[in-house]
């Protein structure tokens, strides 16, 4: 799995999906600009553990705009 960060229209956004190899994810880049209408593709990441502390490691700036229900701003749910 690969996540990315993408820009449009005034949003910036995070696509998390599944690709073979890294060139058919910066493939799939590509096509985010040039079929989708994105203005801009950047921060390509490879994720290896698939967990939510991972994205917030790997893209801290969403840590600090996206904290929503028992998620912290560090990706990691509180123990009960």
């Amino acid at each position: 799995m690969f996540a990315v960060q993408y820009a449009t229209k005034g949003n910036t956004g995070l696509m998390i999906f599944s690709a073979e190899t890294l060139e058919a994810a910066q493939i799939y880049m590509r096509e985010m600009v040039t079929l989708h209408g994105h203005t801009h593709v950047y921060n390509l990441n490879e994720l290896t553990e698939g967990t939510i502390a991972e994205l917030f490691r790997l893209y801290p700036r969403i840590a600090n705009v996206t904290v929503r229900g028992s998620v912290t701003s560090k990706g990691q749910v509180p123990k009960k």
